[in-house]
């Protein structure tokens, strides 16, 4: 059996061409599209808002973005930022399985200061050159849908049409940038936005009672006169930033007593860890890049490597005002400082400025939760072939920094093919850390499940897409390739470490 959903879907994945041109849309009723405004979830006014969302109608999601050079205030002053949309974060993107997403994308960006010079691979380059990546999404990589090896130029427009397989796994997602030599620079100005596929989670009742919060951490960083022309200022992990909690500086978040929240935790920064703390509350861990855990797990606290989703739910213990927060810690060799993310201020029960018809959930859900089903557990006759990928760094006179981050001995090459697997084939892979930095790997297309990390097996297994290899570690995980034939990458998404090399191509074949 080469694929789950029959060999007819990949056969027509096939045949999109890699490098299809921009296309006008197709007739299409003008409600394909509805937008929900940023507003407070619990109704009170200076209550942190959830993102602008656009939702899907009728199976599509027909929406116009852009990136420019907008103006914006962070607590250093004001800033220039590449962003979509003119917005930190940008719209939150909400579909169901099955949808497809067309988005009219357009570069008004300024010409590239470098735009006569010869691009050196691995060395950043061209920063107003971009494209949108679709991170976690299950779809084609070809063509108009999830192409990363696009190149979409200042003044230039793209149509992407993007289409959902009917069982798509739920989940959080969400797209940024994917240019290779400029997508740390676009992220790190804060390109990004949350992306939710409707179902599964969100069937619980104990989640569907809960009010819902989708917060997006970021921590953008401009130039020092103007836009960021250089990655100087965003390569030093324990570089100084200001963390923002949906575009905001430490927020205020509201949750009335003995209440249970449904977070949505996004972590769309470029380089740096979120060790999660909660003071005060009680913390119980869901799922993990969209996917549900096995069972609620109560935690103090959690990671969140760069690109990495989460499902909490929160209960608010007593009336206060607590810290939401990142602890010091220290990240490879560099020490980062605790960070104030938001206060979380706990209100009465009966709080009268909460409207009456704002959901309060009560209870956690204590069985099994339900899973991804088309996500089954990948057993040992089942794999194909396995793999070993090394982790490495050297020094390269002339590079940035005088560093390439390399896979196998090797900077990322676009011209070569470093892994050639069969549709349908089934994959264990291991990556060994050589370095002294952790590395959150993330792979496109085709998530993952986690068998072991430093060797230890990972008893719940969970499906993942980014996982953080500890510093001289790790970690070994099964995927299945099925569905979608062409090329796509699997990379650090320290993006930093991605545009100097750290970078494989994958070409699934018939």
């Amino acid at each position: 059996m080469i694929t789950r959903r029959g060999l007819l879907k990949g056969s027509a994945a096939a045949t999109v061409a890699a490098g299809i041109a921009p296309m006008p849309w197709l007739v299409s009723p003008s409600n394909a599209m509805e937008t929900i405004a940023s507003q407070s979830p619990i109704g009170i006014t200076d209550d942190l808002p959830n993102p602008m969302e656009i939702h899907s109608v009728d199976g599509r999601l027909k929406a116009d973005f852009f990136m420019d050079a907008s103006d914006y205030s962070l607590p250093s002053g004001p800033a220039k930022l590449r962003i979509f949309n003119a917005s930190i974060p940008g719209p939150t993107i909400r579909m169901k399985p099955g949808d497809t997403l067309e988005l009219a994308f357009e570069n008004r960006m300024p010409p590239n200061k470098d735009a006569g010079e010869d691009v050196v691979t691995n060395v950043p380059n061209r920063f107003n050159t971009t494209n949108v990546h679709y991170h976690g999404f299950h779809v084609s990589p070809r063509g108009n849908s999830d192409n990363v090896y696009l190149q979409i130029e200042p003044g230039q427009s793209f149509n992407y049409v993007v289409k959902l397989p009917v069982d798509h796994p739920a989940g959080n997602y969400w797209y940024h940038p994917h240019r290779h030599g400029s997508v740390s620079a676009q992220v790190a100005s804060g390109a990004a936005g949350m992306a939710i596929i409707g179902g599964t989670l969100d069937e619980v009742p104990e989640i569907a009672a809960a009010l819902e919060r989708v917060l997006v951490l970021q921590a953008p960083i401009p130039g020092i006169d103007g836009l960021l022309e250089s990655e100087k200022p965003i390569w030093p992990l324990d570089a100084e930033r200001d963390f923002l909690v949906n575009g905001q500086y430490r927020p205020k978040i509201y949750i009335r007593e003995g209440e249970v929240q449904h977070w949505r935790l996004l972590n769309a920064g470029d380089a740096q860890f979120i060790p999660l703390r909660a003071d005060g509350m009680e913390m119980h861990l869901i799922g993990l890049d969209g996917n549900p855990l096995p069972k609620a797990e109560e935690t103090e606290g959690f990671l969140l490597a760069p690109g990495n989703r989460a499902n909490l739910l929160i209960k608010a213990v007593k009336t206060g005002t607590y810290a939401l927060r990142r602890p010091a810690f220290m990240q490879g060799k560099a020490s980062l400082p605790e960070e104030h993310l938001a206060d979380i201020i706990v209100i009465a029960a009966d709080d009268p400025r909460v409207g009456k018809d704002v959901k309060f959930g009560k209870s956690i859900p204590t069985g099994d939760l339900p899973k991804n089903e088309i996500l089954t557990n990948i057993t040992d006759d089942e794999v194909t072939n396995r793999r070993k990928f090394v982790l490495g760094v050297k020094d390269v006179s002339g590079f940035f920094d005088d560093t390439e981050f390399t896979i196998n001995g090797q900077g990322f090459d676009p011209r070569r093919d470093d892994v050639v697997a069969k549709l349908g084939a089934v994959e264990e892979w291991t990556l060994i850390n050589t370095t002294p930095f952790p590395h959150p790997l993330h792979i496109h297309v085709n998530p993952f499940q986690v068998v072991s990390i430093n060797g230890e097996p990972d008893e719940r297994k969970p499906w993942m897409d980014t996982i953080a290899v500890p510093a001289a570690g790790t970690v070994t995980f099964r995927t299945r390739f099925v569905d979608f034939t062409g090329r796509y990458v699997m990379h650090c998404h320290i993006l930093p470490h991605e545009d100097t090399g750290m970078m494989i191509n994958v070409n699934i074949e018939v």
